[in-house]
């Protein structure tokens, strides 16, 4: 995670590898605090991570499968069913 997004973050989503390919849940960060004395930070959520989708990767494109973090609203993620149209 970028450490100039950290303050922007609301959300989180997860994408779960083959055979899955997809983003399955989300959830509302409480806080973000940095782990040690790493680039790496620790997520708290506020509620359980709820179900979404599943919104699948596109067995025609499956170059868009997420490699690092990827921001984007809440909103637009709703709304797509592939993470083509997530992204």
């Amino acid at each position: 995670m970028s450490s100039s997004m950290i303050d922007r973050v609301k959300y989180v989503a997860a994408y779960q590898t083959s055979p899955i390919s997809a983003v399955t849940h989300y959830a509302e960060v409480a806080k973000i605090e940095k782990y040690k004395d790493t680039n790496k930070y620790i997520l708290y959520f506020k509620e359980p991570a709820e179900k979404i989708g599943p919104i699948k990767l596109p067995s025609d494109n499956p170059r868009i499968a997420p490699q690092s973090p990827r921001y984007n609203k809440l909103e637009r993620l709703k709304e797509a069913d592939t993470l083509e149209k997530a992204f």
